[in-house]
Parts: structure tokens; sequence; C-alpha cells
């Protein structure tokens, strides 16, 4: 009789479930539709910071919480190897995290990977479900400003502050001028 342990390496259909439920993306342009409504210039800019920024934070958040609960085999090797060698935090776990918020949400198999080492982690969206929903809802004009990339930089910024990594985020590239947006999180130079 053997008493090997089976051990999963896929991501957990209920996590996804819950995330591409909870996190929707067109929940968050419908809430900013209903709230730019007859509203022009800094006030939609406002507006646009105020609902993508909690949906980007409220969404990582998310889906770190699903992710510990429900962790897969390579997680739970990087996190060991991790804790281990106090290591392995830039690129891995953001990583994890990003792409299970993405692939959950924006109806994706994989998330592009531009950049993966210990000094920066890129990533790319190309054809954003979100950007086009805006486009639909609110009008071209109102997607190129890109409301939405206040979501993927609060995403980005709860990673930092709450796996406690010290990197700078920034938007490399952008739809309306790209074709994709791009997002780096840059690992911050320590004096030696």
């Amino acid at each position: 009789m053997s008493t090997t342990k089976e051990f999963s390496f896929d991501l957990d259909e209920r996590m996804i479930k819950t995330l591409a439920e909870e996190f929707d993306p067109q929940k968050a342009v419908d809430e900013f539709a209903a709230a730019v409504a007859g509203k022009k210039g800094a006030e939609v800019e406002a507006i646009a910071r105020q609902v993508f920024e909690k949906y980007g934070k409220d969404w990582m958040k998310r889906t770190l919480e699903l992710g510990e609960r429900y962790p897969d085999r390579t997680y739970e090797v990087l996190k060991a190897a991790a804790e281990k060698t106090g290591a392995l935090t830039i690129p891995h776990a953001p990583q994890r995290a990003i792409e299970i918020a993405y692939c959950s949400t924006k109806g994706i198999l994989a998330l592009p990977i531009v950049e993966n080492n210990s000094r920066r982690l890129v990533y790319r969206m190309v054809k954003c479900p979100t950007y086009s929903a805006l486009a639909n809802k609110c009008g071209q004009e109102v997607a190129n400003a890109l409301p939405c990339k206040y979501a993927c930089l609060a995403g980005c910024e709860t990673l930092k502050q709450d796996l406690g990594l010290g990197v700078n985020i920034e938007m490399e590239a952008a739809t309306p001028e790209d074709g994709f947006c791009q997002f780096a999180m840059n690992k911050v130079r320590t004096a030696t």
C-alpha cells in the first residue's frame, strides 16, 4: 500500500470561480459609468481613481486571501524555500498573485510575463476586457484616458504593502498608445 501523497499543481477552481464572480470587471465599469454620468475632466479623473483604486485593492487582497486558503504544490514549495532562505519573495510571490488575479477575472489562460528576476517583475495585459468594457459603456475617449489603470496600479501597491516588498511600481506601456498595458515592480536598490 502506497503512502505517497498526491499533490496538485493546478489552481483551485473554487478560488478562480470566487474571484471571477466577486471581481467581474464589468461591475467596476458599471459603477464608474454611473458615477461619471454628466461629469467632465478632473471630476471624472477623481472618480476613476476612487472607484478603480478600491476595486484594485480589494481584488488583490481577496486574491492573496484565497491564494493562502487554496495553495497549490508549486506555491507550497516556493513558500518553504522563501522561509528557509529568506529570499525568493520577488518575483515569485507577487507573480503568483498577479497571475491568479488576472487569469480569474480577465478571461485569459495565461498572463504574459515579460521579465521575471530578483530585480524586476514585468507583466503585460493585452486585449483587456476592462478597457473594452469601458469603451463600450463610456466611449473610446473615456477608455483611452485609462481610468482602469488605477485598478492595476492599486493591485500592485497592495501586493507591495501586504507582502512587504521593497519595490517601486511603474506603468511602462498603455493600451491607447502601445496596444497593451504593461506594469513593472522594480526592486529598490539599497546602499551597501
